[in-house]
């Protein structure tokens, strides 16, 4: 039985989450407030960081790169890694700009204004710096409905691992409620795929005390 420490928020352990249940890998998770990480965590990750994935030899695998590199290895159906370098280079060019840019300029400043700052803080919630995530997302947004303009996903015409990573990053705004695609129908076709697949099922399923999800957070329907 694997073991995946994870944040409910946190869009790289929401990805893994979503693998493994996409795999059918039959596994249990421990939640884990990695802003306080308990000691018994920081034994098996001293970075403190997450998502770490525990396998059935009580091997850790740590970090979203190495859980998803061990997932591919595994080679199970369906294969959502391609092998063709020039698409695993963009693949992983999107990896590392969701888990850069897009965290920098969007979730960053989002995260800590409506969760830290009022739930965990008991602070008012900066209005500039969560315009501010606000008025980042737009571009990012724009660049997403311009990605898909002449396929069905990120990268090929077939859903890749990209897909999930970049779906688990737009649940986090979901779940806030700070996610509106209507002015982006292909953006908005391409999640609502996304977020109806089996795999997404316990991400929705997410309840945080004090920070209850977006009355939209569960729609299926566009």
């Amino acid at each position: 039985m694997f073991t995946l420490y994870h944040y409910q928020l946190c869009p790289s352990s929401r990805f893994i989450r979503i693998l493994l249940d996409e795999f059918k890998i039959e596994h249990i998770t421990q939640l884990e407030n990695y802003w306080k990480p308990q000691d018994e965590f920081l034994l098996i990750n001293p970075a403190g960081h997450l998502p770490v994935l525990i396998d059935n030899s009580n091997f850790p695998i740590i970090g979203f790169n190495a859980c998803v590199e061990y997932i591919r290895d595994m080679d199970l159906k369906p294969n959502i890694f391609p092998d063709d370098y020039r698409k695993k280079a963009e693949i992983y060019r999107l990896y590392h700009w969701f888990d850069t840019l897009f965290k920098k300029e969007v979730l960053d400043p989002i995260i800590y204004e409506k969760v830290f700052s009022r739930v965990i803080e008991n602070l008012t919630p900066n209005s500039i710096n969560l315009r501010n995530g606000m008025q980042n997302l737009v571009f990012h947004i724009r660049y997403l409905e311009h990605l898909l303009k002449d396929k069905d996903f990120l990268v090929l015409d077939t859903i890749t691992s990209c897909d999930f990573f970049a779906a688990a990053n737009l649940s986090v705004l979901d779940y806030l409620g700070l996610l509106n695609l209507d002015d982006y129908p292909k953006l908005k076709v391409w999640y609502f795929k996304l977020k109806s697949r089996p795999s997404f099922k316990n991400i929705l399923k997410d309840y945080i005390v004090g920070l209850t999800p977006h009355e939209n957070y569960k729609l299926l329907d566009i």
